[in-house]
């Protein structure tokens, strides 16, 4: 079974205005690193956010791990979000009053599920900081961290509690060429190692060599095969 299945998605903001997400067919397996580029405004960041059950679609059907989201409450798709998903923002969205640690920290405190999957919460934290070179930085603020320190930090984040998928929105669009392949090698060796899905959007195709499957997100729109 796939773990993501979706069928004749279709999303739009107003109810007679275009379709920002219109999806006839197409699934992701377990353990893919997955390329999905398009030009800024064509919809991926919308697309990312049914996934995460954020956005609700209004035609179709979108499963994953066997759940299905569109007949899911609010509170149950927050649920299955915190429990199943690791959510990679453009932005971050670090809670700036907070440390490095305690910013990794908070996807355990928000889901019992992932906290169960760690049986040493300072530990699990220490073994991702020094994946990825956040030791020293532990306790500092995230507003003191330069931006790809912060980008590790919601990675790190993300990671925490063994998610099966990570859903990335454009997180390396303000860092360099090789400060962003540092970042994704990063990225895919830590969740190798945890059987994670990625699902990464960009509209910087430089990256696309990195990923073992690359879609286009107009094509896909379209109905076109991947």
């Amino acid at each position: 079974m796939s773990l993501i299945q979706i069928r004749n998605l279709q999303f739009r903001y107003q109810g007679s205005g275009p379709w920002i997400v219109d999806i006839p067919e197409i699934q992701f397996q377990k353990g893919e690193s997955v390329f999905i580029y398009g030009p800024s405004g064509s919809g991926k960041s919308t697309w990312l956010e049914i996934l995460s059950g954020v956005l609700v679609p209004q035609k179709g059907e979108l499963e994953i791990l066997g759940q299905k989201m569109t007949q899911m409450s609010g509170p149950e798709r927050d649920r299955f979000r915190a429990d199943h998903l690791g959510y990679v923002f453009q932005s971050f969205n670090l809670i700036p009053y907070l440390s490095v640690q305690e910013n990794i920290e908070l996807s355990s405190h928000l889901s019992s599920r992932r906290r169960s999957q760690i049986s040493d919460l300072s530990k699990e934290v220490l073994h991702l900081a020094e994946a990825l070179g956040l030791t020293e930085l532990l306790q500092r603020r995230v507003t003191d961290l330069s931006v790809g320190q912060q980008q590790r930090v919601a990675l790190a984040r993300a990671l925490l509690g063994k998610p099966e998928i990570i859903l990335a929105d454009e997180p390396t669009s303000a860092l360099d060429a090789d400060t962003r392949q540092k970042f994704i090698e990063l990225l895919f060796r830590i969740a190798k190692d945890q059987g994670t899905t990625v699902l990464f959007v960009s509209h910087d195709r430089s990256l696309e060599k990195l990923f073992s499957r690359s879609l286009s997100f107009v094509d896909l729109s379209q109905g076109k095969s991947p």
